[in-house]
């Protein structure tokens, strides 16, 4: 290669970085650092943002809060496509002080009755569900300050421990986090743990999107899609009953892409009336969703394509992947959607279902990566 070949490649390498990095969103359009910059329990926390140049993600060691994920829509427009708050005080305050957008453990998701049987012993757990415990219990990751191991440009590594007791569950849970930007776009959550007893262990990522950014009105026009032949069918209270149901004629059945809005139910104006029961769901139609779908994995423990949305709107396309046998899609409030990586619903108590118990001497691992692109 010559000289002056060289010097032409290596300008054109730099004019196509400088290309890719003037896609990502601009400091002026990030959250503020210095709204996170704040210390919690004795521990410093702050706001963490990684990026790869043209996807950017903001973290804080906080709960493990996603506070920020930057896409461009399909004309090149960035905005935060995930629910939020912008200070650590919204976080911390009140009925803010919640799991939306938080690392779950250790046992994300619900157990029934709040206890369970392990190795002939039954532990009893804080009840924060009724009568049942919800994402670990009141001492979970979500309220855990997290110590901050390594940052780089494209990645954070956090750790905390949960100690024997908390919450009732047995034995020291040691974990790690990595949040990481892909080269290929997609933002990736990944967990190590391990303990020093038998216990439960099934973590999960609260996160919450709308494809459109935020404020939006609704998920309605999103399409989605999961590679599940069966749901876990749950009593009044979502607790799973142990029996398996099929998607197919449901709506469950998002085995092809399906416009939300298709299936879930929408009150007509002025059906709901103070003290009187609420409308019946049509057949075919669900109020909205919360449901643990059980996935169709080509070989356990395979990170691999289980789910899409996609917003016809602003063009973003989100493919899932991950390696966990089940993925809990969440409606709830219409205007954003979870697509929850993760074990089933109360595994302990269920005979049937994936194991959850983890030993000493084993090591727990579960990515799940949300990866973006525009049609």
């Amino acid at each position: 290669m010559t000289v002056r070949k060289y010097v032409a490649l290596c300008a054109l390498s730099l004019l196509c970085s400088i290309a890719a990095c003037s896609q990502a969103p601009a400091p002026g359009d990030l959250i503020d650092k210095t709204a996170f910059d704040t210390e919690i329990d004795g521990k410093p926390v702050s706001l963490y943002t990684i990026t790869n140049g043209r996807i950017t993600a903001q973290v804080t060691n906080y709960a493990g809060y996603i506070v920020g994920i930057y896409t461009p829509d399909k004309n090149g427009n960035y905005t935060n496509i995930v629910s939020h708050n912008d200070s650590i005080q919204l976080y911390t305050r009140g009925f803010s002080r919640n799991p939306l957008g938080a690392a779950l453990g250790r046992y994300a998701n619900r157990i029934g009755n709040a206890s369970f049987t392990l190795d002939g012993v039954k532990y009893e757990l804080t009840k924060n569900n009724g009568a049942h415990t919800l994402h670990g219990g009141t001492k979970g990751f979500d309220h855990t300050v997290w110590d901050v191991e390594k940052v780089t440009r494209n990645s954070v590594v956090m750790s905390c421990v949960l100690p024997d007791g908390t919450d009732g569950f047995p034995g020291t849970l040691k974990t790690t986090l990595t949040f990481s930007i892909t080269p290929d776009d997609g933002v990736s959550v990944s967990y190590e743990a391990t303990t020093d007893k038998p216990t439960v262990c099934n973590l999960s990522h609260h996160v919450y999107f709308n494809l459109d950014g935020f404020p939006a009105e609704s998920v309605n026009d999103h399409v989605v899609s999961i590679n599940a032949d069966n749901i876990t069918e749950v009593d009044a209270t979502l607790i799973p009953t142990g029996k398996f149901v099929p998607v197919a004629g449901t709506a469950f059945d998002l085995r092809q892409p399906t416009r939300i809005g298709d299936r879930q139910f929408t009150m007509p104006r002025g059906a709901f009336v103070p003290g009187q029961p609420m409308p019946e769901v049509p057949e075919g139609k669900v109020r909205s969703y919360d449901n643990n779908f059980c996935l169709n994995h080509s070989a356990a423990g395979k990170l691999e394509p289980v789910a899409t949305a996609y917003s016809p709107n602003s063009g973003r396309f989100m493919e899932v992947l991950n390696n966990q046998p089940g993925l809990q899609l969440y409606t709830g409030g219409r205007t954003a959607f979870a697509m929850e990586s993760q074990l089933y619903p109360d595994c302990p108590n269920q005979p049937d279902f994936p194991s959850s118990v983890l030993r000493p001497g084993e090591t727990y691992r579960h990515t799940v990566v949300y990866k973006f692109s525009v049609k």
